[in-house]
């Protein structure tokens, strides 16, 4: 078994968060569009559309 360097670790990070971002595009642009203008309400407004992106997030 052997492990990442810290470099390793972090293009792997950085791919990954840039392929997940592409796929789930659409489930962040709603998500976007919820919380444009908002701040505290932003947690009860947005939540369902928030776990949306983060179901996507974690399916990549």
């Amino acid at each position: 078994m052997s492990t990442l360097s810290r470099r390793e670790e972090e293009t792997l990070l950085k791919t990954a968060k840039t392929k997940a971002l592409k796929e789930c595009d659409t489930v962040v642009k709603e998500f976007a569009d919820c919380a444009t203008g908002r701040t505290l309400t932003v947690a009860w407004a947005c939540k369902d559309k928030y776990k949306a992106v983060q179901d996507c997030m974690l399916q990549l």
